[in-house]
This record gives C-alpha cells, structure tokens and sequence, in this order.
C-alpha cells in the first residue's frame, strides 16, 4: 500500500473509531445496552484492524470440522454429536485459550480469564455460563490479522445458541454458510442463508459432503440448478458456490483448494473488506436501535391507534364543529320547530285555491235553490223543490272536497309528516293519528254555513266562498297545531337522550383527536431519535467496489479412482439371480435363511393334517384350525418395514438390502408414498410396478390441508393453482415451507396427472424411478408395488419403505401405525449426521409405548452412514448418543447398527469383501437373517407343533371315550346334551357380559388420561420448537405475522403429537381387548368343563382386530394476535417476561383444547373397540358351540360300538407321527 493510501486509511479508522465512540456514548444515554456492547466490540474490533471470516451452518454440516483442517489442527471440538456452544474466535500465535464468563449485568468490559487447550472441548460443549471462547494457535492461514469464526447450529432448539450466532454477526466481516450436501434446500438452512444475505455482508456458501454425490442419480449441472433456482426464490445473494469434501480429499468435484486461494485472497483485501463490514455493522446497529425504540413504542403506539382508529385530522375537526353547532340547536329546538310548521302552514293555507270558479258556480246553484221564489216547471212542487235542493248540496259539497283534498289535504299530511320525521317523531301511530284528526267536511255543515238572504251570485256569492274557505283552512290549521303540540310534548326526553349520543361523541372525537396528537408527538419523538443518531453516523453505507470481492475459482482436478461415479449400470438386470455379484459374495448372509424352506414343509404337514381330520366330522373344529395356519405359513411372506425422516437415507439402506440401485435415492417429504418392493409373482415379472393414484377425493383432501396450514383459505377447484401466486414466503414457518413445495410441484404436474387420478397402472422400471423421483409426479401417487427379483425379495421378504416421520399429511400416521401393527420386523434408520430430529424423536417416543404390544421385539435401529466418522471413538459417541435417546424414549435394550449402505451396495455390485466388511452391513443382514430366518419362524413352527399337539391330546379323549363301557358312553352322552342346554345359557350370558366392556372402558379412559397428561408434559419443548429465535429477529419483516404463524406451527405439532398418541393407543386398546376376550371366555369355558386342550383351539386362528379409518384431530384455534402484546420484540419475549407470559396463556388453552379433542375421540375410539370385542366374543361363543357339537358328535359315534376305538387310535397314532416332524423342522438350524 502507498503512504498516501495508508493514511487516508488511518484517518478512516480514526474517523470510525470517533464515530463508534459517540454511538457508545449516546447508547448509554439511551439506556440501550445490547447496543453499548455491540459498538464497544465494534471499537475493539476497528482498533484490532483484524478480518473476520466467519463460518455459520446447521448442526453437524461439518463446520468445526473445517475450521480443523483449515487450522491443520484440531482446534475444535467436532463430530455428529453437538459441539460448538459458544462463538469461538481463532488467531494465529502462541497457543493460549481465553474464555470469556457472561455476564449477568450486561456489563461491556468482561474480564477473560486463562486456560488450557486440553480443557477447550469442555467448554466448547457446556457453553452456558460463557459469552465467547477465543483461541490462539499456530495457523499461517490466517497470518497476523485473520480471525476463524465457528458459531454454534442454527437447527439448534438452544435459544442461547441463536442468540449467540445472531449477535456474533455483527463481529463478521464475511460469511462462509456451510450446509450438508443432503440438506441444502431445508428451511432452516434457507431462511438463515437469507437473513445472511440481508446483512450485506459477503456470504460465501459451502456444500459439504460433496463426496455423497452421484453422478448416476442426478447431474452436478441439475443440482447446481436447483440450488441456484431455490436461493433466487428465496432472494439469496452470495458471492460464490464451493463444494467440498474433507472426508475425500481428491474428490474430483472437492474446491478445498478454491477455498485456500479464497481466504487467502480475502486476507489480502482486508482493509477495504473491514471498512465495508464495519459501515454495514455501524449501520446494521443503527437501525436495529430505532427497531428497537420502535418497538418499545409499540404498545403505547398500538394503543393509541386503537384510540385513534385511522380518522383525518380534518374530518374530526369538522365533525366536532357540527356537533357544537347540533347542541346550540338543541336549546331553542321546540320553538324553532314550531316556528317552521306555522311557516309552513302558512305557506300551505295561503297558496290552497279552495274556491275556483266551478266551486263557486255549484255554490250559487245551491243557494239559489234556498231562495223562496225558486222553482222549475209548471208543476213544481215542495216537495220537488226539496229533491232539488238536495241534489244540489251533493254537488256542491263532491266538488268542494274534491278541491280540498286536491289542494290543501295531501299537501298538509306532506308537511306534517316531513316536518316530524326531521324531529324523528314519525311513525305509524302518528300517522294514524293526524290522519284522525283531519277536518271532515259534511254537507249539513255546508248547508248550515249558508245564511239567510246569502246572495247566490256577485259579490255575496264571492263573500260567502272566501268565508266558507277561511273556516276549512282554520280547522286545518288547528288541527296541525293540535298534532304539533302532542309531538313536541315528546321531544325533551328525546333532546336529552341526543344531548348526551353528542356528548359521548364528542369526548370519542377528542379522545381520538388526543391519540392523534400523542402518534404525532410518538413520530416525532422517534423522528428525533433518528436525526440524532444520523447525525451521528458516518455518511451512507459503504459499498464494495466492483471487483473488490474475489471470485470463486475452481481448478479442476484429475478424477481419482476412488471418487469416479460407477459407470450408468441398465435399468432392468435379468432376473437370473445364481450368478449376480450379489449373490456371490461370501460375507453376505442368506437375508432369510431357510426360512422359506422350512415355512412350507410345515405348511405342508398341517396341510396334510388337515385333510386326515376332514375325515372325521367330530374333528372339524381342529382341521379348520390346521388348514388356518397352514395358510399364514404357506405365504412365506416377511415384512420389513423401513421408518424414517426424510434424508435419513432409507431408500440407499434399502438398495444395499436388494443388492442393486433400484430406488431413488432422493425422495420428496411433500410427496411421500408407501412402496413396497416384492419378488415378482403371476402375471406380474421382474421390474414392472403396480401404480395405484391418489383418488380425486384423496388429492384433494391433501390441497385443502396445505392450503389451510399455509394461511390461503378454502382452495376452490378451478381456481387453486392461481391462488398460489399470493403464496408468500414471509411470515411462513420454516416446518409450513414444505406444504408450499407441495402446492407448486401439484400444480406443476397437473395437466399431465389430472386424468390417471383414481387409477391403478402398470409400468416399467424406468416409468417408476420418474414416478418416485420426479416431485411433480410423484405427489399424485398413494402408493406402489414394485416387483423385482433379489436374494432378499426371492427368500420371501416384502420390503416397505414408508412415509417420512416428517410426512405432510395426517393419514400418513395412520399408514405408519398400520405397518408398525403388522411388520413383521421394523427399520427405523437415522442418518449419522443428525440422528434425532424433531419428527424422529416424537415417532420414536411412539414405538417406545407400544413396543410391549409386540410378540417379539421386532425393532431394529439404524444409523445410516457410518462411514462418515472419523474414527471408532467418534462412532462409540454416536451410538451413545442414539442409545441415550431411545432409552429416554422408553425403549430400554434397543438393537443399533451403525453402518454405510452405501459402501455395502459398493461391495456388494463390485463383489468386493473389503468395501462390503468395511460397511458394516453384514452385521445387521445377519441379525436379519437370523430374526427372519430363526427367531420368527421358530415362533411360527412351536405354535405349530403347539397345534398339533392340541389336536392329538383331543383325539386322545375320544379315544378314552371310545373305549369305555357302553352304559358309561351312553351316561356321558345324556351329560352332554344336558350340558349344551347349560352352556346356551351361560354363553347367552357371556354375549351380554358386562365386565368386559366395562374394563375396556377403564383402560381406554385411563389411557386416554395419559395422553392428555404426556401432551401437557411436551408443551415446553414444542413451544420451544415452534417459536425459534431464528425466526422472530428484530430484521425479520413483519414479526406479527411470523409471531402467529409460529403459533400455528405449535398448535400443528400438538396435534401431530396427539393424532400419534391417539394411533399408539388404538394399539393398546386393541390389545387390552384381546386379553379381555380371552378372560371372559376362558373363565366361561372353565365353568362348562371344556378341556385345556379345546379350549386352547379357539385361540389359533389369528385374530384381527380392524383400525379405525382416520384419527384427524381439529384443535379449537388460538387467536395469535390477541398474545401479540405480550410478544412485545424479540428481546422482551426470549430474554425478559414475554415468553413465559404468552406461555402462561397459551398452555391452559391447549390443554383445553387436547381434552376436547380426546373426547371427542375417546367416544369414537370406545365404541369402535368395544365393537370389536362384541364381534370377538360373538366368535368364540360359536367356537364354544362347535366344539359342544363335535363332542356330542364324538359321543354319538362312539355309542355305536364297533371299531371306534381303533380309529380314534390310529387317528392318535397319525398325529404323534405329524407331532415328532416337527421337532426336526423346530430344531433345524439355518
């Protein structure tokens, strides 16, 4: 650098240093003391002048490990076990180990004290009670001012450890994010890689374990497709791309060296990186503080808001005169409105015409005819003279009302009413009321209103109509007044009731006019604060140059040997199985023994038995029996089913089980079906695939799940596809993502699977690896048959590989529970890396409670990859590690194997004895074999010899019958009939027996009482599952969507968790069930004398009790937003009151809520077992009956004398002979 660069640089650090300064010193009148600690480090920092190159990942994604073989020693404690608990800084110098104690108080200024290298592991570990770890070795790397950077897991559920990794950004100068080549794309990887790349700090992403990677299963290019095309929809920005492999140095696709050229270069550029990083930090801070105010504002804010409810400054202003102006109108309110009626009245009246010329025209006819000289015709009589003038008064009294009503009545009720309407004194009472009160115009009133000498024409006749008009118009007017006065009457109680809606009013407007003004002081209240600390702070954000990063340069290497994918092999391998390399090598036990063999020779002799006892009616019970279990024997079938999360690495152990790459090794979670892969039988060959799809109903049902957990509403048919285009990926919980994945893979493969749902299809090989591997294809299928010939398939093993433990939809639970029930043997495998996830321990917890209900334990655990430890000590660790879990989980003595299926497939297609022993897969196929092919079929054969025994010991007490004498045979047959008639009764009693049911009832509820208290006991862990600190971030968005969106994703894990409770139970019940049925009927076969040996025939068929078709459980929702004052900010909820407040509320509702979900079940459950064990006690009652009938039957042959004896005789005899066969199948070794 030259002289003149090196002090515009150092006036730069004085210039920040100055600036950190003031920041700190502001801070602490602000009280803010997270933010006193970040700009006192940020001050050490700029004073240090070091580069600090940080490396963040999820648990186990190997960055201890790498900070190890960067440094050429082991600085770090590292393995698959979590380590790192502490930020840990490394330099380069003479070794010396600083531990840095936290402190209570916050204080900024800690004192470090001294140890030792030796006891770095210790602490690394048990990190709680230490703020940070520094640690000095000799590293050349990192020169004189390089600083390695390892940070705790961010999958970790240790609030401390986010906490720590998150605020030990600030300290970072670039980023290198290391993820696990498996698990690049989970959400917790992608949302902590985003809020990286918020920062603005240089973000280098690592994919560790590049080694796992095949080449034959997809393409470096498509995988580095997916990856770009996943961080462009989660708006990530990095630097650079390295793919590297410490466990395979010369893996041709391995960038370590890239990424010593990188650090190196980094280094190099230290002083504009640390300018660049320090600008982002001051600013980062920066904002963080005024988040933060913000936040403590929040309340008061959200309050005031409330108050204020959104209203313009101006609106309220003008509300609040017209209110002053309403109430001054209220004072003179009676007068006025009566000023207005007789304004109006007087309108009204004055401009009325009720005297036209027509009016006055009939008006003088009849007071014409009033005259004494009026008469009409020679012959005019009174009485005529009488007729006239009536006829006259009707004419003009029709025509006087039709001028009234046309000119002043419709008028005058107009004006009333609009007039009391405006008082809101209008109704229907009043109306009927004015319309009483109406003048009536009669014609003697009108007759009378004539008087003597009134002159029927000029100016007397104009007189006497003004007049008559004067008098209609007042009785109008007095009516309209009286009206007015009964209306006014009512008015001050309703002025009094309006006085007061105004005065609620008003104080409501200056209340929100009050809030307005307090927002308004709030704004500028932070407005201040803002414009301080900008003043403060240097000019804008330092930006990069453009060329100042270094570039990513791989250079490539030469392919080593042992790193070359294996040639493409073909799809579909011929089924001659004799010679394949598989089936060759030495090392690999029979994946059955003889079990096959052995299976069907017994079936074969009970088959025979059987046939020898149709011949004897008084046997038929028994041949049934026999022909029964000859049936289960005959089938040979052994099914392993395989249990596991996503990435677990089931389908590489079940292609190491086949011997060959027949499954895909990267299954979707959202898309999960059951596959089952058996040797090729019928019409069905080597390689097709039985396809049956998701049902319409099904498909849907998945879309309505996904839609209601991702916050979208009710999906409506045609428009469901679109409706994902608002899907946000804000304010989603990272456990929710994968319904969003689903969503976009269905509607991606639509058009192309939208025909074949609800079909069943046969296809080739190849059509099935696209189906299992192709997300958008996939996820419309509900499960496949594959048959494909293997020594493990051929010896009668079905293989299921089913549903992740992290499965999307509920039914899968009820599918796995189904194949934990009825497996035979059972894989649970958990991948070395990262043994124990969320979904495998609550799974594993299941099995745990149900284990006691198997006849044997079928349990094997796996931890797949083993070959990825370093060494046997770090295995031994692992396995304690998984040990420890299981017992934790209730399964005391569990069977572990630690191994590698993907060397033991290496081996086994390379007929290779080393790579296979190195696998240590032939551990577990011996344990296998000798389970499948030993223990199982021992089970098996004993209860069939058991059968026969039974049989022959009946065939005996026939025999012993037989032989008596013929007056002892014919009391015991008149014994027998008297005993049936008992035993209708007593079994009449045992069909309606109450005591069974009763304590099915005790076990169910007691159970069910257990379930609620075990979810009650979890609640602490969900709930600190469901709101991760990595989550709610001061900088995460819209915290209050992601505060109840985390909420959502602790009411969906407690339902998870109940719904599997609720499946483990049915188990139990059944179970219980079981044992209660044989109670009752063993007590009711004891009081009618039957035989231990007969009785014992009602318990060989195999009973098989139904499940019930779904355990779906509706939790009655929280509302989230309600809790979200007591959320507050991230710092009040994880380190003040706020989590154990929202805590306090949440946990009494979900109780709540659990019990009325397991009501509701309890009810449903009871009924179906109690069904059940109706149905089972209905069985054996007419197995009771049968046998009664086969004895009297017996007795009745008997009686005839004969050489019935004899046959019984040779028929015990026979089964002897059948009997001792079987001790040679029973004994045989494999």
């Amino acid at each position: 650098m030259s002289a003149e660069g090196a002090k515009l640089d150092k006036n730069r650090q004085t210039n920040t240093n100055s600036v950190l300064s003031l920041l700190k010193t502001l801070m602490e009148q602000w009280g803010d003391t997270e933010a006193v600690r970040i700009y006192s480090e940020l001050r050490r920092k700029e004073q240090a002048n070091e580069l600090t190159i940080a490396f963040c990942g999820h648990f186990s994604a190997g960055k201890s490990s790498m900070i190890n073989a960067l440094c050429k020693i082991p600085v770090l404690p590292s393995g698959p076990v979590p380590t790192s608990a502490n930020i840990v800084s490394i330099r380069n110098g003479n070794p010396q180990v600083l531990i840095y104690p936290r402190s209570p108080n916050n204080e900024t200024e800690i004192q470090a004290w001294e140890t030792t290298p030796e006891k770095l592991d210790e602490y690394c570990r048990n990190g709680g009670d230490y703020a940070a770890i520094e640690v000095w070795e000799e590293i050349p790397l990192l020169g004189q001012h390089g600083v390695l950077m390892d940070t705790p897991g961010v999958d970790s559920t240790d609030d401390a450890h986010h906490s720590a990794t998150h605020s030990a950004l600030h300290l970072a100068d670039v980023v290198f994010y290391v993820m696990d080549y498996n698990h690049v794309q989970s959400e917790n990887n992608l949302a902590f890689a985003k809020n990286l790349s918020d920062w603005g700090k240089p973000l280098y992403l690592i994919i560790n374990q590049i080694d796992k990677h095949r080449e034959q299963e997809i393409s470096l290019k498509e995988y580095r497709q997916q990856l770009e095309t996943a961080f462009m929809q989660w708006g990530i920005q990095c630097e650079g791309l390295l793919f590297t492999s410490l466990k395979v140095q010369d893996h041709e696709l391995n960038n370590w060296d890239s990424l010593l050229l990188l650090i190196d270069e980094l280094l190099k550029r230290r002083e504009e990186l640390l300018q660049y990083s320090l600008s982002c930090s001051i600013h980062h801070a920066a904002e963080s503080t005024l988040s933060s105010y913000r936040e403590e504002q929040r309340e008061e804010r959200e309050k005031l808001m409330s108050e204020w409810s959104g209203a313009d400054e101006e609106v309220m202003k003008r509300e609040l005169d017209s209110i002053n102006q309403e109430m001054s109108g209220l004072e003179d309110l009676i007068t006025q409105s009566r000023l207005k009626l007789r304004t109006g009245l007087d309108d009204l009246l004055g401009n009325a015409n009720l005297n036209p010329a027509e009016v006055r025209d009939f008006a003088g006819r009849y007071i014409d005819s009033l005259s004494p000289g009026f008469r009409q015709g020679l012959w005019f009589t009174a009485a005529k003279r009488e007729k006239e003038q009536n006829s006259r008064l009707i004419s003009f009294h029709d025509i006087l009302c039709r001028q009234v009503t046309a000119q002043l009545e419709w008028h005058f009720i107009t004006l009333l009413r609009d007039w009391a309407e405006a008082l809101e004194l209008w109704d229907e009472k009043t109306e009927q009321s004015l319309k009483q009160k109406i003048p009536v115009i009669h014609s003697a009133w009108l007759a009378g209103a004539v008087k003597p000498g009134t002159g029927g024409s000029g100016e007397a006749l104009l007189n006497f109509c003004r007049s008559l008009s004067t008098e209609i118009k007042g009785q109008y007017r007095r009516a309209a007044l009286e009206l007015a006065d009964e209306l006014l009457a009512k008015l001050p109680p309703l002025m009094e009731e309006r006085r007061a809606a105004l005065a609620l009013r008003e104080r409501d407007l200056a209340r929100q006019a009050a809030a307005y003004a307090a927002l308004a002081a709030l704004d500028r209240a932070a407005d201040a604060r803002a414009a301080e600390l900008a003043a403060l702070l240097p000019p804008p954000r330092l930006t990069l140059t453009p060329g100042s990063l270094p570039e990513v340069r791989v250079t490539p290497r030469a392919a080593a040997h042992s790193a070359a994918p294996p040639a493409a092999e073909p799809l579909l391998r011929a089924a001659a199985w004799p010679g394949s390399a598989a089936a060759s090598l030495a090392a690999v036990p029979s994946p059955a023994g003889g079990r096959h063999r052995r299976l069907s020779a017994a079936a074969a002799t009970l088959t025979a038995a059987a046939e020898r006892l149709r011949r004897e009616p008084a046997m038929a019970s028994a041949a049934r029996s026999l022909a029964a279990r000859a049936g289960d024997l005959a089938g040979g079938r052994f099914t392993l089913a395989l249990f596991g999360a996503f990435s677990a690495g089931k389908s590489s152990f079940a292609n190491a089980l086949l011997g060959e790459e027949v499954l895909p090794v990267s299954p979707h979670p959202a898309t999960a079906a059951v596959n089952r892969i058996l040797a090729p039988e019928g019409d069905f060959q080597h390689g097709s695939a039985v396809v049956t799809m998701k049902t319409m109903e099904d498909f849907w049902g998945d879309i309505t799940h996904s839609f209601n957990v991702l916050q979208l509403g009710e999906p409506e048919y045609g428009s469901w596809m679109s409706s994902l285009e608002r899907l946000p990926l804000k304010g989603i919980h990272p456990y929710a993502l994968p319904h969003a994945g689903f969503l976009r893979a269905a509607a991606a493969g639509w058009e192309e699977s939208k025909d074949v749902l609800g079909k069943v299809r046969t296809v080739d090989l190849q059509e099935y690896r696209q189906l299992v591997a192709k997300e958008t294809r996939a996820c419309f299928v509900q499960g496949i048959d594959l048959y494909y010939s293997s020594p493990l398939t051929e010896s009668g093993i079905v293989l299921v590989d089913t549903p992740g433990a992290d499965s999307l939809h509920a039914r899968h639970t009820g599918v796995t529970f189904g194949y934990m029930k009825d497996a035979d043997a059972i894989c649970f495998v958990t991948y070395y890396n990262h043994a124990f996830s969320k979904a495998d321990r609550s799974l594993l917890t299941q099995l745990g409670r149900i284990k006691d209900s198997f006849a044997l334990d079928k349990m094997f655990f796996i931890i797949n990859a083993s070959d990825l430890a370093s060494d046997e000590e770090e295995l031994e660790e692992v396995r304690s590690h998984v040990a420890a879990n299981l017992r934790s989980g209730g399964l005391t003595a569990p069977r572990i194997f630690s191994l590698s299926s993907l060397l033991a497939l290496k081996g086994k297609t390379s007929e290779n004895n080393e790579v296979y022993a190195d696998s240590r897969f032939g551990s577990f196929e011996k344990a296998l074999a000798h389970f499948a092919g030993e223990e199982l079929p021992q089970l098996s054969l004993s209860a069939a010899k058991e059968s026969i025994t039974l049989v022959r010991r009946r065939a005996e007490e026939w025999y012993s019958l037989a032989s008596q004498e013929q007056s002892q045979r014919e009391h015991q047959l008149m014994q027998q009939k008297e005993r049936r008639n008992q035993a209708e009764k007593r079994l009449s009693q045992l069909r309606v027996e109450e005591r069974p049911r009763r304590d099915l009832h005790r076990e169910g509820e007691e159970l069910l009482y257990h379930v609620r208290q075990r979810l009650g006991f979890s609640f602490g862990r969900l709930f600190q599952e469901s709101f991760h600190p990595s989550l709610l971030r001061e900088d995460a968005g819209n915290l209050k969507d992601i505060f109840a969106a985390c909420g959502r994703e602790l009411w969906r894990s407690v339902q998870r968790e109940l719904e599997q409770e609720l499946w483990a139970t049915t188990l139990r019940l059944e179970a219980k069930g079981h044992q209660l049925v044989r109670v009752s009927v063993s007590t009711a076969a004891e009081e009618l004398s039957f035989s231990e040996s007969e009785t014992q025939l009602l318990w060989e068929e195999r009973e098989h009790w139904s499940s019930p078709t779904t355990l779906e459980c509706e939790l009655h929702p929280m509302d989230w937003s309600g809790l979200w004052n007591d959320f507050k900010s991230p710092r009040h909820f994880f380190e003040g009151p706020g989590r154990d407040k929202v805590k306090s509320v949440v946990e009494p509702r979900m109780k709540e809520a659990v019990a009325e979900a397991v009501v509701k079940h309890e009810r449903e459950l009871l009924a179906h077992y109690e069904h059940c064990l109706s149905e089972a006690l209905e069985e054996h009652i007419e197995g009771l009956q049968n046998l009664l009938a086969e004895q009297e039957m017996a007795m009745s042959f008997n009686g005839k004398g004969g050489d019935t004896a004899e046959e019984w005789a040779q028929l015990t005899r026979d089964l002897l002979v059948i009997e001792q066969s079987f001790d040679d199948m029973v004994d045989s070794e494999v």
